[in-house]
């Protein structure tokens, strides 16, 4: 706290080690089981974290307030009132804006600045002796650590790691003895016990704890649900994955889910896309569903630390390409509607290290010098040449996301896999992957493997000379069109269709689109006062997101019942006009919508080529074939004619 009252957003003040390092963020799984000590200073420190009074501006509550509810500005940053006056300023929301991953990099830093003073006092509380000496040695080199929700969970795991869904957890305590404590990442308790109905509508004040899955009669959270619809739209979250960072080279592409007329095929997906999935997808219309209220959910944080890293990865496969000028969508009360939006545009209410200026796109580039961090696969300091360094991304990008899909599908057998999920669905449980995983540590043994092989030999009449066609669905539609949150759900084949509770985790769900909207229907009991929301509704925003199709086709390939040849055109166009199909459904209630009815909502089938090259490695050609005649004459889908 300086003297004008200002916080300065520090994150970590860190010097480099002598070899350049810096502390990485490491994947939860990765932290709990080979860095015990540091997950037991998580565990502590988020519980002593959580406990602040709720009035104490670095308390839990206070910093996952800056993102929607209460609506108070933070730091003194804003008032109270000024979201309704002609200022329109309605909170921070960047959402569907240029500013998406740029906000949300100093928010986190802020998160894991408070953290860390946490996990610093906690770790001098333990008995005098080698313990102390153990955590607080542990505690120097502690950073949040990141959920990734694309890569294949361990063998024997599931798909939604249980450090998020056991009530309680073993550690061990500042008294040096290990017992069970309450598990701060499975829920956060609001203090007082429900949230103000001042503060919180009637749908979330309800709830004294965050919850997933609620309940619809008893409100009762049910996390046993997140797993078998996280690991069932596995592969084309993978491939999204993928995608991004290796084929898109445009930060503004890239970064944030806004569409408009001259966004190409090949530029309909996005991070702010893939990261809306994974709130749909474990909120199921609990506290992460809504951007309201996902981050008093635990999950937010780790979900959005593995969004950053994501975008930390591309940052240095594309360190020529940053934010393009922009004009402001909405006003606040340092920037006014229409106003150029620029890498030097403040990003509110994160004071800089003077606390005398707020943090810009620019200032926060770099998240080693900046904030004291790193994360597995941004360790520069290990290689001689940028060169080398990218060449070790993109290795380690396709050994955790299955980038080569032929090598990532060639031990998958069609009839095994419904197995599986026959399994899945029953115990609610993800059952042990074909093979063992790859982590990010290991790129080089699976680069080895495909240096013999880029294409197993059972798949190699599929992709002559190396080459195939990559197939994707791209949908767009008006954010606000339904007045609240909704979801496109891709099947490829023949679904249950009176049961849309079942479409999550049917065979046939290929992937999704979620649209994160807030609730904008003036008057109603759950209207948002995000100011950025409701005049994006009043301007009928647009956006867009891309659901990859290969994986699946290649697996209907592998099974000779469908009748589906090749990844060719003169095959795949056939047959998806036949099995393509896709459903839209609305978050809180689950009901379904008719796709004719949806505000702008267009569908439409894309293919690009891919070269694999004797790395194992993919080289996409950017140039993209649209096929209008797959998706004319169904509901929401493109027609013959029409611009994408």
């Amino acid at each position: 706290m300086t003297t004008t009252g200002n916080i300065a957003i520090t994150g970590i003040p860190t010097t480099a080690g002598p070899d350049g390092s810096f502390p990485l963020r490491r994947e939860l799984r990765d932290l709990q089981r080979n860095f015990p000590d540091h997950f037991n200073l998580l565990v502590l420190a988020l519980k002593d974290f959580q406990a602040l009074n709720e009035s104490v501006q670095t308390s839990y509550y206070q910093i996952a307030g800056i993102h929607g509810l209460p609506y108070k500005p933070w730091n003194g940053v804003g008032s109270n009132t000024d979201w309704q006056s002609t200022s329109g300023f309605g909170g921070y929301c960047t959402h569907s804006s240029i500013l998406f991953l740029t906000w949300h990099r100093p928010y986190l830093a802020l998160f894991e600045q408070a953290l860390y003073n946490s996990v610093q006092a906690i770790a001098k509380q333990f008995p005098d002796g080698p313990l102390r000496t153990k955590y607080v040695e542990a505690a120097k080199t502690f950073r949040t650590p990141y959920f990734d929700w694309a890569s294949q969970p361990p063998s024997g795991s599931s798909a939604f790691p249980s450090a998020f869904t056991a009530p309680t957890v073993q550690v061990v305590d500042v008294d040096g003895k290990t017992k069970s404590t309450a598990n701060p990442l499975y829920r956060f308790v609001f203090h007082p016990v429900n949230p103000s109905p001042d503060d919180f509508p009637a749908q979330w004040s309800r709830y004294p704890t965050t919850v997933r899955y609620p309940n619809p009669r008893t409100g009762q959270s049910q996390d046993n649900r997140v797993a078998p619809i996280l690991a069932n739209e596995l592969a084309s979250l993978r491939t999204n994955v993928s995608l991004l960072l290796l084929s898109y080279t445009n930060f503004d592409a890239f970064s944030f889910n806004r569409w408009d007329p001259s966004t190409n095929p090949g530029e309909f997906g996005s991070l702010e896309d893939v990261h809306n999935e994974i709130h749909d997808r474990t909120g199921g219309g609990g506290h992460m569903s809504s951007l309201d209220t996902s981050s008093f959910d635990p999950l937010f944080w780790l979900h959005h630390v593995n969004v950053d890293r994501l975008w930390a990865i591309w940052q240095d496969l594309n360190p020529d390409s940053f934010l393009s000028p922009r004009p402001a969508p909405y006003s606040t009360f340092n920037s006014t509607e229409g106003e150029s939006q620029t890498k030097d545009t403040p990003l509110t209410p994160f004071w800089d290290k003077s606390a005398t200026k707020f943090w810009t796109s620019e200032a926060i580039k770099d998240t080693t010098t900046t904030f004291g961090y790193a994360y597995p696969e941004t360790q520069e300091w290990k290689y001689n040449t940028p060169s080398e360094y990218q060449a070790a991304i993109r290795q380690a990008v396709t050994a955790l996301y299955g980038t080569n899909v032929f090598a990532n599908f060639a031990a998958a057998n069609v009839q095994a896999r419904a197995t599986e999920h026959t399994q899945l669905i029953k115990s609610l449980s993800l059952p042990p992957p074909p093979s063992v995983p790859i982590t990010a540590e290991k790129p080089l043994l699976i680069t080895q493997k495909m240096k013999q092989s880029p294409i197993p030999d059972s798949l190699q009449h599929l992709a002559p000379n190396n080459k195939y066609p990559e197939w994707v669905v791209n949908i767009r539609a008006h954010k606000h069109g339904l007045g609240g949150a909704f979801r496109v759900i891709v099947f490829l084949g023949p679904i249950d269709e009176t049961d849309p509770d079942s479409w999550p985790t049917e065979f046939n769900a290929v992937g999704r689109v979620s649209v994160l909207a807030r609730s904008t229907t003036q008057g109603g009991p759950n209207t948002t006062k995000c100011a950025k929301c409701i005049t994006d509704a009043a301007d009928e925003l647009m956006v867009s997101g891309t659901v990859p199709l290969t994986s699946a086709l290649l697996q209907d390939i592998v099974n000779e019942n469908t009748g589906l040849q090749s990844l060719q055109p003169e095959d795949v166009v056939p047959y998806l006009k036949s099995e393509l199909k896709w459903k839209v459904t609305l978050f809180e209630t689950g009901e379904e919508k008719d796709c004719g009815e949806v505000p702008g909502l267009r569908v439409s089938v894309a293919s690009t080529e891919v070269t694999i090259g004797e790395d194992g490695l993919p080289d996409y050609s950017g140039e993209y074939v649209v096929y209008p005649e797959i998706t004319d004459g169904k509901p929401g889908g493109l027609r013959e004619g029409e611009h994408i």
